[in-house]
């Protein structure tokens, strides 16, 4: 039997520190921005938001392929995020959508780095920073259409853009940008769509953008550039959940969620298993125990819901998430030889069935973006391309044998 532990080995790099691991293929991540970009015009941009360390899967590589892919940017939430990025050697537009603190304003500018302005007073801060020494600091202008949370009003977004513009030798103006509110309403996102326009038109000479995932997908068809998030994981976004599937929107599943057995004993009938115990034997069963947990983005509400696949069965979890440890019942699954080689799938394919990220997320009554970027850090990342490891990052560190 052979899997990502063996191709490790193969590859020259370093083994997992525990056999359970994010699996990451940086073909699909490629394929979903040629999928992404194709459907914008002709001459539009997809930038790619990989904030919380893309979405968990890790922004350093994720931004290494989509850039290789086509991406024309990289976008985060935080500075040091994007700090994080050009310490990597991405050498791409990299862009803060939220505040950056005044006292990292001067380093943004050094590492050109495009930093929000994202409210008055946000533009307050920008104009008392002190950027001597540094290149001008390139400024995104958020508006606010209609989403109610950050940006500066339509009424005042002349006054503020005119007060940075008036300071050419500190800042370059790049563009007027929003955010959807809902994006599978269409009428809502139509008029927040309107409204950027007549902001943007107040504006000359700089780029709008308003659309992410959810809003290519739906009132996309007019516009020139998107912010792709969840879509680039090959995740359907929650706005059209209801509605479409991963392959109806042409994307293909990015990660997957698997771990080996550290043990797999039958038990006698009557038999805890777990604290409490949460599960009782009720016959001889053949318990397999799985090294993660609820500290590393198992939910601990996963506790009597949660199924894994093992050789295309589904299998159910039993007993209580552990911090360190889930225990799945293989009594009923046909083989009789599982062994502590075997794959135990938690997302993603094996054999015939899937479990997807969405089905993860309707069991636990959340969203799909939180279910990867619930994965801990020890969690260890391993990037595949043709199906075979290329590179792993762990809490030692990042280590490639080609990327």
């Amino acid at each position: 039997m052979s899997g990502i532990p063996e191709g490790l080995r193969a590859a020259g790099l370093p083994a997992l520190p525990r056999e359970a691991w994010v699996e990451v293929s940086l073909d699909a991540v490629e394929a979903n921005v040629r999928s992404l970009a194709a459907r914008l015009p002709a001459g539009g941009h997809l930038d790619v938001v990989l904030k919380a360390n893309g979405y968990g899967l890790g922004s350093v590589e994720l931004a290494k392929a989509s850039l290789a892919a086509g991406a024309r940017a990289i976008l985060v939430a935080t500075v040091d995020e994007a700090l994080e990025l050009r310490a990597a050697g991405i050498t791409a537009p990299v862009r803060v959508l939220w505040r950056t603190p005044p006292a990292y304003l001067a380093a943004a500018a050094l590492a050109k780095i495009g930093v929000a302005a994202t409210s008055p007073a946000v533009v307050e801060e920008l104009l008392a920073v002190d950027l001597r020494g540094a290149p001008p600091l390139e400024v995104d202008v958020e508006v606010d259409t209609g989403l109610g949370r950050d940006g500066i009003l339509p009424g005042e977004l002349a006054a503020q853009v005119g007060r940075l513009a008036a300071d050419p030798v500190r800042f370059t103006l790049r563009s007027v940008w929003s955010h959807l509110a809902n994006a599978e309403d269409t009428v809502r996102s139509r008029a927040q769509q309107a409204q950027l326009l007549a902001s943007a038109a107040i504006l000359p000479g700089l780029e709008h953008h308003l659309v992410a995932s959810g809003g290519l997908l739906t009132v996309g068809d007019t516009e020139r550039v998107a912010r792709i998030g969840i879509a680039l994981l090959g995740v359907v976004p929650n706005a059209l959940r209801g509605t479409e599937t991963a392959a109806s929107l042409g994307l293909t599943g990015v990660y997957r969620l698997v771990a080996r057995p550290v043990r797999i004993a039958i038990l006698p009938a009557g038999h805890g298993v777990g604290y409490g115990p949460a599960f009782t034997a009720q016959r001889p069963s053949r318990i397999a125990t799985l090294p993660m947990g609820y500290a590393d983005g198992i939910s601990y509400h996963d506790k009597e819901k949660a199924t894994v696949l093992v050789r295309g069965v589904a299998l159910p979890v039993v007993g209580t998430i552990a911090m360190d440890s889930i225990t799945v019942d293989t009594t009923d699954h046909p083989a009789t030889d599982l062994s502590e080689r075997d794959d135990f799938v938690f997302i993603g394919q094996s054999g015939d069935k899937e479990i997807q990220p969405v089905d993860v997320a309707k069991r636990r009554g959340t969203i799909t973006n939180e279910i990867s970027t619930s994965f801990s850090s020890r969690l260890s990342r391993v990037y595949t391309r043709k199906g075979a490891p290329v590179a792993i990052r762990s809490l030692r560190g990042a280590e490639s044998a080609q990327l």
